[in-house]
């Protein structure tokens, strides 16, 4: 009898250290996480992988239009943001580091993509998308200078609040309002101009 006691108080014991371990994962902060990430603890960047995946595929998909582009965007994303964990200042946000790496991804193939059909590269303007929205709307945000192009997806493609797009830019809130005023007036333009040029 006192075996079996003893089997269930070891088995208690490892149940026990399992649900430490698995709340902590849970809980634990970006920071946290990424602090031992840092010290090659592949569980916690695994876990950062997973709270931002969904968000890094929707930007990159913002920028390319293309599912399967994305998704490779994205995984060279996290290869990239794995190998640069020793650079990562402590200062700044985790989430605007990928999502600055995504841009960067996005732009570089949006660039060599143009290249390889020989349009001029034009830094303010992306590749067309296959993303259907009504009235050529893609096409109208893709004519949008870049600054302006991210603060709408950010915003309606992403459904971020204005504090979140702050966080992930690195401005400050009345500049995303400021960004965020001027590109829909750019954009009902360039809407007004295309309605009348269909006549």
């Amino acid at each position: 009898m006192l075996m079996v006691y003893q089997i269930a108080e070891h088995v208690g014991d490892n149940v026990k250290k399992t649900a430490q371990k698995f709340k902590a994962r849970f809980t634990a902060t970006d920071s946290q996480l990424l602090e031992r990430a840092k010290n090659k603890n592949s569980e916690a960047f695994g876990e950062l992988v997973k709270r931002n995946q969904n968000f890094i595929y929707r930007t990159a998909m913002g920028y390319v239009g293309d599912s399967e582009t994305a998704r490779d965007i994205t995984q060279d994303v996290f290869i990239k943001a794995y190998r640069g964990l020793p650079y990562f200042r402590d200062d700044a946000q985790f989430t605007t580091w990928l999502y600055k790496i995504c841009k960067n991804q996005c732009l570089n193939l949006l660039r060599h993509r143009k290249l390889e059909t020989g349009e001029a590269v034009k830094g303010e303007q992306s590749a067309e998308s296959q993303i259907p929205l009504r009235l050529g709307m893609r096409k109208l945000i893709d004519l949008l200078a870049e600054e302006y192009r991210e603060i709408i997806m950010l915003r309606y493609f992403q459904d971020l609040k204005y504090d979140e797009i702050a966080r992930y830019l690195d401005i400050p809130i009345s500049t995303v309002k400021i960004r965020l005023y001027r590109a829909k007036r750019e954009l009902k333009k360039l809407y007004g101009e295309h309605r009348t040029n269909e006549m």
